[in-house]
This record gives structure tokens, sequence and C-alpha cells, in this order.
């Protein structure tokens, strides 16, 4: 099976950008542990002014955000992730978006080909298809990156839709399957 890294396109330089987001939605508070502690956070936020916000569908940084035709989509294949609404507020144009914050399931799939650089960033991503295969959407345990992957039915679904602001980068894989081509 094949596996998508979802990339924000960042060729679009109006693509809006939330201010201020890491210092309330911090790396420790986004765990599915800690889900419930974000029903008691502000989840508004400003954007920075550009002359013509682009609203794309998929924020990868700082933090990634869904919009919601995106999340619909997304739920059509996991029906269990945990979704916590996050409002873009446009001051300036008195306006505000509706973005999802999602918490995909850590799993731990990385296939002992996986090369890292000395500082534990990643060198070469190779991921077991095997231990990835039940799951849609999800990031990888044991790296440094926040990287969300897919599978890909949903890279093919997603595809076929007007979604604005999204790149997919394909991931190697390992698995049964190869070495039954090979």
């Amino acid at each position: 099976m094949n596996y998508f890294i979802v990339r924000q396109d960042q060729r679009n330089l109006q693509a809006v950008e939330p201010i201020g987001i890491t210092k309330v939605l911090t790396k420790e508070l986004l765990t599915a542990e800690r889900l419930e502690e974000l029903e008691l956070v502000n989840r508004q936020f400003s954007i920075t002014t550009k002359k013509a916000p682009d609203y794309i569908d998929f924020i990868e940084r700082p933090i990634a955000l869904f919009s919601d035709t995106l999340k619909q989509l997304i739920e059509k294949y996991d029906t269990c992730l945990p979704w916590k609404s996050v409002v873009l507020a446009d001051i300036p144009n008195v306006q505000q978006t509706l973005y999802w914050l999602m918490i995909p399931p850590k799993i731990a799939c990385l296939s002992p080909q996986t090369e890292f650089h000395l500082d534990g960033t990643l060198k070469k991503l190779v991921i077991d298809e095997e231990k990835a295969k039940p799951y849609s959407i999800f990031q990888i345990e044991g790296i440094h990156e926040p990287f969300i992957l897919i599978n890909i039915e949903l890279a093919e679904s997603l595809l076929r839709r007007q979604f604005r602001g999204i790149q997919l980068q394909r991931v190697q894989t390992e698995g049964r399957w190869q070495e039954l081509f090979n």
C-alpha cells in the first residue's frame, strides 16, 4: 500500500497564518491523553495581515489545521478521530473562519530501514506498511517531525476533489507486499 505525507503547498504566499497558536496549543497539550484539557482553552486566534488572505484547506504550520470540508472527507475514512474546533479571526475584515485540530493516532510503524541525522531528525523515512495498514490517517511514533500520513484510498479521494493548498509526498514503505513483487 502507498502512504503519503500531507503537506501545505508553500507556493501560496497568501495562505492564512494563525498568530500565537503555539503559545496556547503547546506540543505537550496536543495528545490524546490531554484531549479534555483542550475544552478549557480559548481556541480563537488572529491571523497575520495579508492583502487577500487565502483560506486554504490544510494549514501545516505551526500546527496542522483542517478546513471544515477536509474534515468531513477524513471523517468518512475514520469516524473515531478526535477533533477540536479552532476559529481563525481576520479582525480588520471582521471575518471568522472555522478550522479543525485533529489528534491523529501515533503509530509505531518505523521500518529498520529508516535513517536519522545525528541530531535525530529524519534523513530517510521508511514505514512498515503492515503496521500502518489498519489506519487511514496517522502520525508516526518515534520521530521529531509532526508529519501526518494518509493511505492511498484517502489520498485518491482527496485528489478527486477541489481542495486547495495541499500537496502529497509519497513515503517509502517496506513490507510483505514489496517482497512479493521483488
